[in-house]
């Protein structure tokens, strides 16, 4: 086990507060920092490449590989290694069952360079997204799917947000996560390689009747408004879903999850 970790036993610790803290965006913007719950979603990260800055376990991990696993790599970066309890653990993770072994990871986020063109790429671009269970299923989802990485267009909810996070269930690890806004992407887009398809509930093409060739970009719009006009025109072609029944849209996680998987049919 390494040398440097620190035994924290009291709720009104600075460094308790300090971390119950990356529970609010604006303390998470200025640090660069978020927090990633339990061993096995612990240690996708390290495997991903992802650097700790701090470690924090309770008893009830102590013996565990990933644990030890992660107290090493956060000794390496020297980062801080914390001994707590339950208790603590759960107040700074806002849950009454924490899991026994959390991280605390240094964001990682990238820009318009990032979104590679090469002949097996398939991203996913989320214009304006605001619901947090929405955009971890979806990274879930397009990790899934084999996608190259998602980009978020304009303001869109925080994508290290706890909510987030849990939700893709360890996938966020291996996510190449990227920002833009939309003046930004609309200057960008001609100089890309790929072509770019979007969702619209007025348009005349039916997803599947389609060809998918690669490189490409999905796009999708909010969940209330959809896609912005200005987004709409930079795309090469407009795709629907079809529905029989009476509901006048899908779930966002829904229809970015048919699409996903109607894109990258040819390669699962």
């Amino acid at each position: 086990m390494p040398h440097h970790i620190k035994p924290i036993t009291s709720l009104t610790n600075p460094v308790v507060k300090h971390l119950r803290g990356l529970s609010q965006k604006k303390n998470r913007d200025a640090e660069g920092l978020f927090i990633v719950e339990g061993p096995r979603h612990v240690d996708e990260m390290l495997e991903a490449g992802w650097v700790p800055a701090c470690v924090a376990f309770s008893a009830r991990a102590a013996g565990l590989p990933e644990t030890q696993k992660a107290l090493a790599a956060c000794d390496a970066a020297a980062g801080l290694n914390l001994e707590v309890t339950d208790d603590i653990l759960g107040k700074v993770t806002n849950r009454d069952n924490a899991q026994p072994l959390i991280g605390v990871f240094r964001q990682r986020f990238y820009g318009l360079e990032a979104v590679s063109s090469g002949p097996d790429a398939l991203w996913l671009a989320l214009e304006g997204i605001r619901d947090p269970g929405n955009l971890g299923t979806i990274l879930r989802t397009a990790d899934a799917a084999g996608a190259s990485g998602v980009l978020l267009l304009g303001e869109c909810c925080d994508v290290f947000a706890p909510e987030v996070v849990r939700a893709t269930t360890g996938s966020f690890a291996r996510m190449t996560l990227c920002h833009a806004t939309q003046a930004e992407f609309l200057a960008w887009r001609p100089k890309w390689a790929g072509r770019v398809f979007g969702t619209h509930l007025k348009a005349e093409s039916d997803y599947r009747r389609v060809a998918y060739e690669l490189p490409l970009m999905l796009v999708m719009g909010s969940e209330s408004a959809g896609m912005s006009e200005d987004i709409t025109k930079a795309c090469d072609n407009l795709l629907k879903i079809p529905m029989k029944g009476e509901t006048e849209s899908l779930n966002l996680a829904v229809s970015t999850g048919i699409m996903l998987y109607e894109a990258a049919r040819e390669r699962l």
